[in-house]
């Protein structure tokens, strides 16, 4: 073998068996358990080191290099100008969401996102224009902890987009529909996106045209006139679902609840797992999460959002995430401080 190729061909193989070991870790990670957050995080690496592997292959054909130099440059464009556009994208999202619903935090999300990347080139430009050594520590920290919390948020899209498409054929025996509030006892268009998502998936599951049994599950709020599982099981028997498919649940009040005791009313009339929840598609990947710490056979289905509305209720889910692993965030948050800390004795040192 030509001793010049053969560093190349060996480079091929090295990123290849790193792609697989990648693969063959997702691929154990998935069958263990397909709620995990970590899949997307393996599917990241299988992408990146595969399009790698693609990438040397092409670069050894005739010609191979230059069109893998303009294909990477062409990457780069498109995703220079998506991250340009993101954060106007967010502001104008937010404005939308600021005239159509009320005011808080959680609705607010994508407007402050927004804000906060549009600020933050003049933020970073500020310091190292004032040319004081220690600035270059705030530099890096603000640097590696931005890039921190985009790698999470990546994966978190990942972990969504791969787990939708598993969700909705789970061969579950038995639906429950996360409740949500009433107004003046009636079912709104959100919670009924998530009673049609469930009775649907509870006839497709279902027998010689028979559903399986349904639980609505939501308990009654200091704004409610009655239980939202009453609300919606008489919006599920108005809507088809024969009423002894119907089991109502009448005392969740979270999420955690409604998995718990829509899983004890299902057991209690002899349905065992898996089970499906319906939600909201934003809040799908979370709550199947939670099924997974609660130990339960549940995994969740998503209906659909309007769309002005699912930017900042998924950031909303995202925040709720990192919340949930905050001791890794919390090191990684260490990690960073110390870098940064660091970076700013050399300089100031050598100043």
């Amino acid at each position: 073998m030509n001793p010049e190729v053969d560093p190349t061909v060996w480079s091929v193989v090295v990123s290849a068996v790193v792609c697989g070991f990648w693969a063959a870790w997702l691929a154990a990670s998935l069958r263990a358990d397909r709620r995990r957050l970590r899949n997307g995080f393996l599917l990241i690496a299988v992408v990146y080191t595969g399009v790698g592997v693609v990438g040397q292959l092409a670069a050894l054909l005739p010609g191979g290099a230059t069109a893998m130099g303009w294909l990477s440059l062409g990457l780069f464009a498109v995703l220079g100008l998506g991250l340009l556009a993101l954060p106007v994208f967010l502001v104008v999202n937010g404005l939308t969401m600021v005239r159509r619903e009320r005011r808080s935090l959680g609705n607010l999300l994508s407007l402050l996102v927004g804000l906060a990347m549009l600020a933050a080139p003049f933020v970073i430009a500020v310091p190292v224009l004032l040319r004081a050594p220690w600035v270059w520590g705030v530099v890096v920290a603000g640097v590696l902890g931005t890039a921190w919390l985009g790698f999470v948020f990546l994966g978190f899209v990942a972990q969504t987009l791969l787990y939708r498409r598993y969700a909705a054929g789970v061969p579950a025996h038995g639906v429950i529909v996360l409740g949500a509030r009433v107004v003046g006892g009636r079912v709104p268009p959100l919670l009924a996106a998530r009673l049609t998502t469930g009775r649907d998936a509870a006839e497709r599951l279902g027998v010689d045209g028979v559903p399986v049994p349904i639980v609505p599950s939501g308990g009654q709020g200091a704004d409610e006139d009655r239980p939202e599982g009453v609300a919606m099981g008489q919006w599920l028997t108005d809507h088809g679902v024969p009423a002894d498919r119907v089991l109502v649940e009448d005392r969740a009040r979270t999420t955690r609840e409604n998995l718990t005791l829509g899983v004890a009313v299902l057991r209690e009339h002899g349905t065992d797992g898996p089970y499906l929840l319906a939600t909201n598609d934003y809040h799908a990947p979370r709550a199947a999460m939670e099924a997974m710490d609660l130990g339960l056979d549940v995994h969740a289905v998503g209906a659909p959002t309007a769309r002005y509305f699912f930017p900042s209720a998924y950031l909303r889910e995202f925040v709720a995430v990192l919340r949930r692993g905050a001791a890794v965030h919390v090191v990684a948050a260490v990690g960073v401080l110390a870098v940064a800390a660091l970076v700013t004795v050399v300089a100031v040192s050598g100043s």
